[in-house]
């Protein structure tokens, strides 16, 4: 990572950060896409299962190979490869606490949990690679990524239309979200990352590394776009466009001025990989505590109607406090 990069994140939200009301809004939109990285990354780790007979019965090696495809993703920000590019994640987190140019300085989630959150997750991980024989070697776990990708790419071009439904299937059951309001393809690498908006030299880096993306969309109604280099990108990218959809309860209230402020302070594609890598183990933390019998969903678009100050103080407890977190969203009206 390079240090005008960071810096050039860091100022685009600051510039926007004049008043308290707007400095709350750009930090709840920044915890609601959080959320929505979470959701998608800690989802991730299993979806496959939810459609295990017909992933098996196109091919019976697909199943073990989305396993591990999950876990590189969860892995890969501390690889050699991409540490060389972006930096190390423990400097990373460390420096959100303590250096005002740094993009989550002003995020007191973020700046706070951000490096004990990525931390947790990483041991969950690792500890999951013996059973799905990945390596834990720098070198070899680059390598062991690479044939992971064409493998995929070999064993799913057969099946191209049925995993594209399967995608969609999968999304729907998570949230509850009709097929029909899905639109989800798999795709390039190059087509993906020619669809990604660049914000800064930063987000352009993040950008040449995309296997995919996900965006709402108006058509004839709000729809979910999905794009994806295999089965499992595309899965997780519908998943997250999805939660991405239902957050929007949480920013009709804000004019349009306000809206586009915090917009374009918040949703910086150089932000994503770090929610990612610490998303997957706040939302673990966030489902240990909802409510039995409520809908995912249905608490999400809650959390996304509640006011700044408030959602902050709710993911707060999941963090330090679950037992009153348990309770706070026990009380949330539906």
């Amino acid at each position: 990572m390079t240090q005008n990069s960071t810096d050039a994140g860091a100022q685009s939200i600051g510039a926007a950060m004049n008043d308290q009301e707007l400095r709350d809004e750009i930090n709840k939109r920044v915890t609601l896409n959080w959320l929505t990285q979470g959701a998608a990354m800690h989802t991730g780790m299993t979806f496959h299962y939810l459609v295990r007979d017909e992933l098996s019965s196109l091919d019976p090696r697909l199943m073990r190979l989305y396993g591990q495809f999950a876990l590189v993703g969860a892995l890969q920000y501390w690889q050699v490869d991409s540490t060389m590019l972006f930096g190390w994640p423990p400097r990373f987190w460390k420096r959100a606490a303590t250096k005002r140019s740094h993009p989550f300085f002003s995020h007191p989630l973020l700046s706070k949990f951000g490096g004990m959150l990525a931390a947790n997750a990483r041991e969950r991980s690792l500890a999951r690679c013996k059973e799905y024989g990945l390596t834990r070697f720098p070198f070899m776990f680059s390598a062991q990524t690479m044939f992971l990708m064409v493998r995929l790419r070999l064993l799913e071009a057969p099946h191209r239309l049925v995993l594209i439904d399967l995608a969609k299937r999968v999304a729907s059951s998570v949230w509850g979200i009709p097929v029909a309001q899905l639109d989800g393809n798999l795709t390039t690498a190059e087509v993906v990352r020619n669809s990604i908006r660049d914000q800064t030299g930063e987000g352009a880096a993040w950008g040449r590394t995309a296997l995919g993306m996900s965006r709402v969309a108006m058509r004839d109604s709000l729809v979910v776009v999905g794009r994806g280099t295999n089965w499992w990108v595309l899965t997780h990218e519908l998943v997250k466009g999805t939660a991405e959809l239902i957050c929007l309860h949480g920013l009709n209230n804000l004019s349009d001025d306000m809206y586009r402020r915090v917009v374009d302070a918040a949703d910086h594609i150089e932000f994503e990989p770090w929610m990612l890598q610490t998303g997957g183990e706040l939302w673990r933390r966030m489902l240990e505590v909802i409510p039995v019998g409520r809908p995912i969903a249905g608490v999400l678009m809650l959390l996304a109607r509640l006011p700044a100050q408030s959602l902050e103080a709710l993911v707060r407890a999941v963090i330090e406090q679950p037992q009153w977190a348990r309770e706070l969203l026990a009380g949330l009206e539906t």
